[in-house]
This record gives structure tokens, sequence and C-alpha cells, in this order.
């Protein structure tokens, strides 16, 4: 998970065209083209947000991080899955 504490408010406020958004995330511009394809023909949000003016597209720091972490897999914990935690850690011991 990415935590927008460690980065400076400047670097937050930054603005980032989809190339940047792909070295520094890892995120391929193409599907980044392909969530504003399905943003714009579905009426709803599908990537982070971004601004566009005529072709210029630009993704802000800060909505990328937000984006990534609402987007993460994160399996919710049940009193099963702590019962099959504890039992894992007991058997490694």
């Amino acid at each position: 998970m990415l935590d927008l504490k460690d980065y400076t408010p400047q670097q937050l406020k930054k603005f980032l065209a989809p190339n940047d958004v792909q070295k520094e995330f890892g995120i391929d511009k193409d599907k980044l083209k392909y969530l504003r394809e399905c943003s714009r023909d579905e009426g709803k949000l599908r990537g982070p947000q971004y601004l566009q003016d005529g072709l210029m597209i630009m993704y802000q720091r800060k909505s990328v991080i937000i984006w990534i972490n609402k987007s993460m897999f994160q399996p919710s914990e049940t009193s099963e899955t702590r019962k099959i935690i504890q039992k894992n850690k007991t058997n490694i011991k």
C-alpha cells in the first residue's frame, strides 16, 4: 500500500502525463487510456482522476496513489481466517 506521508505536498500536487504514471507506478499507459474510455462510456470514473484539455491528459500524483490504494485487493479478515492464520503460525513453530 502506498502511503501519502511518503511524499511532500509539492510531490502530491504535481501532475503527471500517462507515460510518467507508467514509469512511476507501473500502470500501463494503454490501461489508463482504456480506463478513461470506459469512464466516458459508463459515466462513472473507472481509473484515477484526470484532467483533459484537448489531447493533453494529466493525472495528479495524489489521485493516482489514492486510486491504487482503493483498487488493491485486500482480503477481508473473518473469524475463520483468523483461526487459519493462527493455526498456520502454530504449525510453523
